[in-house]
């Protein structure tokens, strides 16, 4: 398993949290809906599941390129 750390950040609070690059980059950042699912699930589980949007950004994506090979 490749690492990758994301940063997100929603109403003025930044979440970051490490995960194996397959379960956050493959379609897991594209809306809201999986973003906040992703929030939930790492950093803070009380955190709202938002419907489909683009309110919550990416603040920053580092991981080992590798990860996108498969």
């Amino acid at each position: 398993m490749l690492a990758s750390t994301v940063t997100l950040a929603y109403d003025g609070r930044n979440y970051t949290f490490a995960a194996d690059a397959d379960s956050v980059i493959k379609g897991k950042l594209s809306c809201d809906c999986t973003k906040s699912l992703l929030i939930r699930d790492y950093c803070d589980h009380d955190f709202p599941a938002l419907k489909c949007g683009n309110r919550i950004e990416i603040v920053s994506l580092d991981f080992d390129p590798r990860a996108l090979r498969n």
